[in-house]
C-alpha cells in the first residue's frame, strides 16, 4: 500500500466505514486510529505534492488529517502505560 493509489483505497475505505458509525462508538474510534496510521504511513512514503493531492482528492482537511494522527498517537500512548 505504499503507493498513492494504495493510500487512496485504504483511506477511502476508512472514510466510507466511518460514515456508517456513530462518532462516540468504539468502532468509530478504532477506525479513526487506523486512519491515523495510514496518514503517518502516507507521510512517510509519499512526496509532499502527492500528500496534498491525496488529501484534496479525499476531501480531508489539514486539521482532520492531524486529528486522525492524534487519535493514533493517543491510542499508542495508552498502550504503553
Amino acid at each position: 500500500m505504499r503507493t498513492f493509489d494504495g493510500f487512496i483505497v485504504a483511506l477511502s475505505e476508512g472514510l466510507t466505514a466511518m460514515r456508517d458509525l456513530t462518532p462516540t462508538s468504539a468502532a468509530y474510534r478504532e477506525k479513526e486510529r487506523e486512519m491515523g496510521r495510514h496518514c503517518y504511513e502516507a507521510e512517510e512514503h509519499l512526496p509532499k505534492t502527492e500528500l496534498r493531492l491525496l488529501r484534496g482528492t479525499l476531501g480531508i482537511s489539514e486539521s482532520k488529517w492531524r486529528g486522525y494522527k492524534i487519535a493514533f498517537i493517543n491510542k499508542n500512548k495508552s498502550n504503553d502505560i
